[in-house]
Formats: structure tokens, C-alpha cells, sequence
């Protein structure tokens, strides 16, 4: 298919040694981290989604201790990039994780914020954070938590490191998604490193290289962030995916990504640790006939194939580069065909707690909350609401 004539004109990843030094203190030497600014406004009419503004010292010592005590992230994704008819940057995301009330009540859940961050010195962003990571089963952290009595803002004092994805001032995107780590490989030794990660990458980065290099040179190992990837898109039209395995860093050029390595092909990756099938494989060859098997069947498979079939209808082929360009209400057709809830649970049960899209040129971002697509909110890079339908 056309995305991976793409990938075949670069080389299909950069293996980046990465002997860093984990560096707490270099988080620190802020001030304190209380403030009275922060303040939560609930968007839709369920509870589901709101708003804050955040302007505590997430660096600060007291927020990083908190976070290494309790962060912890575990998405389930996918995200594509594309081009609207006004040649802007589009990416398309659907967050899904199947949140639960309780161990003992399995009804699904959710909180997740709408976050304007703008740090002293660094860049401002818009992004959307799962604050159940704040503290999974916290009854204050699920739908509706913020309206009840005794709800007490500081328990989001960890949120900046709970975002899931975002955009900011320069235009650059960053999103997580979740891999599967198979038996006998190392997990992450730090659970949060990589919500971490994206949260300097988007305070820190404006384009796709600079992320690159944030990872290279960070103070994180691949081995604290590696159960995740990252999908990064820039204003100038660059994408790739950012990946850790086995201590070593992948970057891949590519315009789709879900949940299983896109570095290193395995086909084992379709099964899990018990032996089970998670997803039956699917094969994908080019216009050519040649095989794209290198990129695994893992987790996320068909949600991959299901959008790069759809996405390749939209590619250009007046250009020579891999181009696709198509109206922005396409893209969200695009999401809603790879929605997860409990009729999709072939390789266990998910669900998509908003589908976003964002505008890496414009620096804005338009949300759906729990499947209700009927609703949409839109806001830019200060964390205005434009518009809302």
C-alpha cells in the first residue's frame, strides 16, 4: 500500500544507543507547587470531560516524588495522520481504556481533562489527560467526580504527566500508545516514564526533530518508558513513531499506529502470555505484491489495517512524496470505524473514551467524549473553547 512506499524510500528505523543517566534533579528547583489558580469545568453533560487550566509547578520536587508513587498509564489507541483540503496537518486519535468503577464493579468509566499548560520557559500546549491514572479507583476520579462534594483539586496534581495526547504553540503533536510486552520481555521499570516523556517532549520540542532528540538525550532510559510508543507529527508535515525495545530506540516514519512494534517485526505478537490469540493476522502486501509482514500482528492489527485500507483512498498521487489529503469529517469516520466498546472485544474488552482530532498547523483540537459523536468541542492552543456543536 501507499504509506509503505513511504516507508521504503527511508530507512524504516534509526536505532539510537541511548546510555543515559536517570537525572531527578534536573526536574527540580522550582518553587512550590501550590497555587489557587487551578479550577475544573465540566464540558459535556455527563461528567465525562472537562476543562482546567493548569498553572501549579508541575516540576517541583513534591509533584515528581507523587508521581513516581502512584503514576501509572495503560492506552489502548490508534491515531493517523493526514492532510484537510486546506493542507494542514490532521491527526486523527481515538484514547481507548476500559476504566471500571471498582475491581468488584466492572462498570465502565472515565475522567478525562481538556489541559492548558504553560510553564515559565517553555512551550504552551493544549491536551487531553486521563486523570483515573491519578489514582485508579478513586471514586473523585471517575465520571462526575469533580461535581461531588469534598472533590479536592489536588488530587490532579500529577494530571500534566497524565496526558494521553496534545499539541503545542510550534505545532508539534505527541500521543501514547500502548505495547504489548511479551512474556520473557523486560517491562517498563518506571510505570509513568512515558506519559513523562511526552510531557517534556511537548513542553520542551517544536518539530519532530527536536522530539528525537529529546529522547535521545533525556533522562529517561528506553527501559523506563518501553511498554508505549509514541506517534510525533510536526507543522511541516513530518510523522513518525518513537518506540523502545530491548533498550533500544526505534524511530519509524509512518503516518498510522495502534498497538503492536512497528521497529521490529514478531509475529508472535498475536499471542499473549497464556497463549492465547489476540487477534487473528491479517496479511498486508503493497500495490506490488510485496509482503509488509515486518510489522507484526500484534495488538491493534486490524484497527491498523482498517485505517490504512481508508487511508489509502485518500492519497494524492499528483506527488511524488506519500501524501494523503481528505475533509476533516472524514477523519472522524475514520475513527469511529476502529471505535472500541463491548461489541468489538475480539481480543479482550476496550473502550474509546474520546476520539480527537487535532490541527498541528491551526494548534487546535476538536474532542468527542465516551462515544458521543453528536457533541463536539472545540478548542485552540490558549485553552479557549471556539466552538462547540
Amino acid at each position: 500500500m501507499g504509506y509503505l512506499k513511504k516507508l521504503n524510500r527511508k530507512k524504516n528505523y534509526i536505532v539510537l544507543p541511548l546510555i543515559v543517566i536517570l537525572l531527578v534533579g534536573m526536574l527540580s528547583g522550582c518553587t512550590s507547587n501550590a497555587t489557587k489558580g487551578d479550577s475544573l469545568t465540566r464540558i459535556d453533560e455527563e461528567g465525562y470531560l472537562y476543562y482546567m487550566d493548569f498553572t501549579k509547578d508541575y516540576y517541583s520536587p513534591e509533584v515528581m516524588d507523587k508521581m513516581r508513587e502512584i503514576g501509572f498509564v495503560n492506552p489502548g489507541c490508534s491515531v493517523i495522520y493526514t492532510h484537510n483540503v486546506d493542507g494542514d496537518g490532521i491527526i486523527g486519535r481515538n484514547y481507548d481504556c476500559a476504566h471500571t468503577v471498582s475491581k468488584e464493579d466492572q462498570t465502565i468509566t472515565g475522567l478525562n481533562i481538556v489541559l492548558h499548560c504553560k510553564p515559565e520557559g517553555k512551550y504552551e500546549s493544549v491536551a487531553v489527560a486521563d486523570a483515573t491514572w491519578c489514582g485508579e479507583y478513586n471514586p473523585m476520579l471517575q465520571k462526575g467526580g469533580p461535581d461531588k462534594e469534598g472533590f479536592d483539586v489536588n488530587l490532579l496534581d500529577i494530571l500534566p504527566y497524565q496526558c494521553m495526547d496534545g499539541v503545542n504553540e510550534k505545532g508539534l503533536y505527541v500521543s501514547i500508545q500502548r505495547v504489548d510486552i511479551k512474556e520473557g520481555e523486560q517491562k517498563c521499570r518506571f510505570p509513568a516514564g512515558s506519559s513523562m516523556l511526552l510531557r517534556h517532549i511537548l513542553d520542551d520540542c517544536g518539530n519532530v526533530d527536536e522530539a528525537i532528540r529529546k529522547v535521545y538525550n533525556g533522562i529517561l532510559l528506553p527501559e523506563d518508558w518501553q511498554s508505549c510508543h509514541f506517534m510525533v507529527c510536526d507543522a511541516s508535515g513530518h510523522s513518525v513513531v518513537i518506540e523502545s525495545r530491548g533498550s533500544e530506540v526505534s524511530v519509524v516514519p509512518i503516518d498510522i499506529c495502534t498497538n503492536f512494534y512497528l521497529g521490529s517485526g514478531d509475529f508472535g505478537d498475536s499471542y499473549n502470555s497464556k497463549g492465547k490469540l489476540r487477534e487473528e493476522a491479517v496479511k498486508m502486501v503493497d500495490e506490488n505484491g510485496v509482503s509488509s509482514n515486518t510489522y507484526g500482528y500484534g495488538h491493534g492489527y486490524h484497527r491498523f489495517v482498517t485505517l490504512q485500507s481508508q487511508l489509502e483512498r485518500y492519497r494524492d498521487l499528483s506527488r511524488e512524496e506519500y501524501y494523503t489529503v481528505m475533509p476533516e469529517e472524514n477523519v472522524l469516520v475514520m475513527l469511529q470505524s476502529v471505535v472500541q466498546n463491548s461489541y468489538t472485544n475480539a481480543a479482550g474488552l476496550s473502550w474509546t473514551q474520546y476520539s480527537a482530532i487535532y490541527n498541528s498547523n491551526k494548534k487546535t483540537l476538536k474532542i468527542w467524549s465516551f462515544q458521543n459523536y453528536k457533541k463536539e468541542y472545540t478548542f485552540d492552543i490558549s485553552g479557549k473553547q471556539i466552538k462547540s456543536r
